[in-house]
C-alpha cells in the first residue's frame, strides 16, 4: 500500500490524554509483573526473613470469640502459608491467639512485643502503649562485601534493598525489660518471624509467652488503631516489602492524575 500523501489534517489524531493513560497503565503492568517474578523466587530467600508465600485463609469471622489460649498442634500449617513448611514442629508446640482475640488479651494484662525490623515499624505500627518494639530481625546499614549476598537472599521479603540479619541479643533485650513470668504476646507482620521469636523466649525460660497467629495483618482494623509514615497506604503484610511500596506509589500516582483535564489547553 503506497504511503498516504494527501492532506495530513484529515488523518485521525490520537488525543494526548489517551497516550498518557496507555503509558501509565503500561508502566503499572511492568511493576506488577516484576513483583510477581520476584515473589516466585521464594526458594532463594532466607526462610527466617521471607514472608509467607500464601496469605492465611483464616479470618476473624472463622474464629471463636472467647479469649482462650489456643493450641496449634492440629492446625494445618498450610493455612498460614507455604513458608511455614520448615517450622511445623515449632508451630505444633506453640500456644497463642488469633487476631480477633488480641483486644481481649491486652485487656487481660498482656503486652505485645513487636519483633519486626525498625523500617517496618516506622511505616506502620500499633498506636497503643501496650505494644513494645524489640526486633528479632535487624537491618545492617554498612555490611561491606557480604551485604550484596544477604540482600539477594532476602529478595522476596525486601526487594533486593535490605541487608537483614538476626538480632543475636534478642532474648537479652527482652530479659532486660521483662521477667520470665511476664504475660507477653509475640507478634510480627504475618506471624512467621514471631513464631521463631516465641521459641527463643520459651527456650530461655519464659512461661507466659504466646504467639499472635497470622501477625498484625490478621487483627481487625477496628481493634488495632495504627500509626506511622505509611499507615494509611500499606497494611502490615506489605510494610516490609520495598517492591510493594513502589507498586503502591505507582498506583497512587496513576489514580491521582486528572485524566479528564489532560490534552486541554
Amino acid at each position: 500500500t503506497p504511503p498516504y500523501t494527501g492532506n495530513k489534517s484529515m488523518m485521525p489524531r490520537v488525543p494526548k490524554h489517551t497516550i498518557a493513560i496507555a503509558f501509565a497503565l503500561s508502566m503499572a503492568l511492568v511493576v506488577i509483573f516484576s513483583l510477581s517474578a520476584t515473589s516466585s523466587q521464594s526458594g532463594i530467600a532466607s526462610p527466617l526473613v521471607r514472608r509467607a508465600g500464601v496469605r492465611s485463609n483464616i479470618r476473624p469471622r472463622d474464629m471463636r470469640a472467647n479469649a482462650d489460649v489456643r493450641s496449634f498442634a492440629d492446625v494445618d500449617y498450610r493455612k498460614f502459608g507455604s513458608a511455614y513448611d520448615g517450622y511445623r514442629s515449632i508451630l505444633k508446640a506453640a500456644k497463642g491467639l488469633y487476631g480477633s482475640d488480641l483486644k481481649d488479651f491486652i485487656n487481660d494484662g498482656y503486652t505485645v512485643i513487636d519483633v519486626r525490623p525498625q523500617y517496618e515499624v516506622e511505616r506502620i505500627r500499633p498506636s497503643t502503649d501496650k505494644c513494645e518494639h524489640i526486633p528479632l530481625i535487624e537491618e545492617i546499614k554498612d555490611g561491606g562485601l557480604g551485604s550484596f549476598a544477604r540482600k539477594w537472599s532476602n529478595t522476596v521479603y525486601a526487594g533486593h534493598s535490605r541487608d537483614l540479619t538476626r538480632n543475636t541479643n534478642f532474648v537479652k533485650d527482652v530479659q532486660d525489660k521483662y521477667p520470665a513470668d511476664s504475660k507477653l504476646i509475640i507478634a510480627c507482620g504475618e506471624g512467621l518471624r514471631s513464631l521463631v521469636a516465641l521459641k527463643e523466649l520459651k527456650d530461655a525460660g519464659y512461661t507466659n509467652v504466646i504467639w499472635l497467629a497470622s501477625g498484625f495483618s490478621g487483627v481487625p482494623k477496628e481493634d488495632l488503631p495504627s500509626e506511622g509514615t505509611d499507615a494509611d497506604k500499606v497494611g502490615y503484610a506489605r510494610a516490609g516489602l520495598d517492591g510493594g511500596q513502589l507498586a503502591s506509589k505507582v498506583f497512587d500516582g496513576i489514580t491521582s492524575i486528572k485524566w479528564w483535564e489532560m490534552g486541554k489547553k
